[in-house]
């Protein structure tokens, strides 16, 4: 979504150019993930994004200006292994956001990963402001932090009010790690803070680390609804989503948000005139890109001893590989890894049954560019490949319906073939959603039918000793609780369903020893060689298999024909016979 939205208050009359004028700049960053330099340690190797990118492209902005005001929308302490230094004090991030002068911090969904008291020592190691307006000790009633804060440059004031997802709850679930707060509902909490800003500030912005629209059909979860609820708003910093959102204006209220990663950043723009009841005369949005934009020498400078300690862990070798576990790309843009078996989905899914009871297990794989070569293994190239850190394996006792309803679920991530279609195309809602919504399934045999529409897709299904799976009969399913809770959201296919659970791997583990990362390295170091082939139990069925389709791959290989994009979603849309006359 890259809209330019101004929105213009009062009538602008020769008196203006009289009035003193004020204009205010904010800066919002969000889902940050650990990127404090552009460096992936799963990868090792540079990638655009970082807090030290964004500090360069501050710093000019502040040599133009003194009201520049900058406000981090959270998930900043989590993920790109930063979370290794969760329990050191100071935290790095918060000496980096430090020294770059942030405003204001709302807390995301992440960083209540490590418990209350990790995340209390960070906010008071923080210089700025953290906020969140909708979570309450259940104790005593009293205040998690601040619900609002309010910043004054050149005379006028900006009231700032935070609120994080009301999803921690379910994201905290299994850990515990939010059982002492009261998360209230967003709105009434908003408008509570609201109500103590009128008549003090002359704007108001919510910073809320949530997305556009709501989350697993929560109300409130979601910056359109609270727009809507609360016109008085006058800007809203969301994140969360990981989707960009340049500039909307939702019942008067501008919204913009980041992309994910330090990639982006959200500039708001304010105009007040001094001569008015009503000061704010102007708000408008965008976002900027940082790519190209230069390392900040101060922010590298900090963060460099931590950098080495997590380059020097990543390349620790663990084990070997006698062949590749992820095959090249057959169709260049379509990755190998959603389309066919892989060494690389063999070897978690290996991991998963080996270390549980489990009869099937069920995994995401979500990185496009995923890569692991024959010859030395080391830590990174699981951390690579399978990114979520929190992963768990929990055993649920399914029904052979179940398994295939969820199986079906995980297979309307691809497009129905349609006669004269050549290639695999993947669904665009889905392909575009934050997280991934296509699962693989190991511990069973099957086939994907694309000819099939949505919801008959799953033929064959067996167990790997080939019973066949009956809807009545009951199977033990591994799979990760947060994509179970996911379809067991309203609207989910297991939407009210008491489905129970049999044993998880952090109980039976440790919290860290028993994630699907640490248990793979153990995996690794105790069978000391893996062979890194697939066993080759499933495979997608349905197209032609013949002269046009190879020409239609070598058309796309050789870039004469581009696979259909819309935003950042990739492969849309099946090459067909059409397609490739004339070329």
């Amino acid at each position: 979504m890259r809209l330019k939205n101004v929105v213009l208050i009062g009538t602008l009359t020769t008196s203006f150019l009289l009035a003193k004028e004020v204009d205010i700049k904010i800066i919002s960053s969000s889902d940050v993930h650990g990127r404090i330099i552009p460096w992936e340690y799963s990868g090792d190797s540079y990638v655009s994004g970082s807090f030290s990118q964004i500090d360069t492209y501050v710093s000019k902005e502040k040599e133009k200006s003194n009201n520049v005001i900058l406000v981090d929308v959270g998930d900043a302490i989590q993920d790109n292994s930063v979370e290794k230094f969760s329990k050191v004090f100071p935290n790095p991030v918060a000496k980096v956001m430090n020294v770059m002068e942030y405003d204001v911090f709302v807390p995301g969904n992440h960083e209540f990963n490590f418990g209350l008291d990790v995340l209390s020592k960070y906010t008071q190691d923080f210089k700025g402001k953290s906020l969140a307006s909708n979570l309450f000790y259940k104790k005593d009633g009293k205040e998690f932090l601040e619900g609002s804060t309010i910043m004054e440059k050149d005379g006028i004031k900006v009231g700032f009010i935070g609120v994080t997802t009301p999803l921690i709850t379910k994201f905290e679930a299994d850990t515990g790690n939010v059982k002492d707060l009261e998360v209230m509902d967003s709105i009434p909490a908003i408008k509570a803070q609201v109500e103590k800003l009128k008549g003090k500030v002359d704007a108001i912005v919510l910073v809320a680390h949530m997305g556009y629209d709501n989350e697993n059909g929560v109300l409130g979860s979601g910056v359109k609804d609270i727009a809507n609820a609360i016109p008085e708003i006058d800007v809203i910093l969301s994140g969360h989503a990981h989707k960009e959102v340049s500039s909307i204006v939702e019942n008067g209220v501008v919204i913009t948000a980041p992309y994910k990663y330090g990639q982006d950043l959200s500039i708001v723009d304010l105009k007040f005139d001094t001569n008015k009841k009503s000061k704010l005369v102007s708000k408008e949005a965008k976002t900027v890109s940082l790519k190209g934009v230069e390392n900040s020498e101060r922010v590298d400078k900090i963060y460099a001893p931590y950098h080495e300690k997590l380059r020097e862990e990543a390349n620790i070798v663990i084990g070997k590989a006698s062949n590749p576990l992820v095959p090249k790309d057959k169709v260049k843009g379509i990755p190998s890894i959603y389309v066919e078996d892989t060494g690389l989905a063999t070897f978690l899914h290996n991991v998963m049954l080996n270390y549980s009871d489990a009869q099937v297990v069920a995994l995401s794989l979500d990185r496009d560019d995923s890569k692991w070569d024959a010859g030395e293994v080391k830590k990174k190239d699981i951390a690579y490949n399978y990114r979520y850190t929190g992963g768990e394996i929990t055993v649920y006792e399914f029904t052979g319906k179940d398994l295939k309803n969820y199986m079906e679920w995980s297979a309307e991530y691809f497009n129905t073939l349609k006669p004269g279609d050549l290639t695999i195309s993947f669904d665009l809602d889905k392909r575009s959603f934050k997280y991934s919504l296509y699962d693989q399934f190991g511990g069973a045999q099957y086939k994907i039918d694309l000819r099939e529409e949505k919801g008959n897709r799953i033929k064959d299904l067996k167990l790997m000793d080939g019973t066949s799976i009956t809807d009545d009969m009951k199977v033990k399913v591994g799979m990760n609780s947060y994509r179970f809770d996911m379809l067991a959201k309203k609207g989910g296919i297991f939407e009210n369903r008491n489905i129970p659970i049999l044993w998880d791997s952090k109980t039976a583990y440790g919290k860290t020893e028993g994630t699907i990362q640490q248990l793979s390295m153990k995996y690794v170091q105790e069978k000391k060689i893996i062979d890194g082939l697939p066993d080759n139990n499933w495979e997608i069925i349905g197209l032609p298999g013949d002269k046009n389709q190879a020409i239609a791959v070598e058309l796309i290989n050789e870039g004469k024909i581009t696979l259909p994009k819309e935003g950042r979603a990739t492969n849309i849309r099946s090459i067909t016979v059409e397609d490739i006359k004339n070329k």
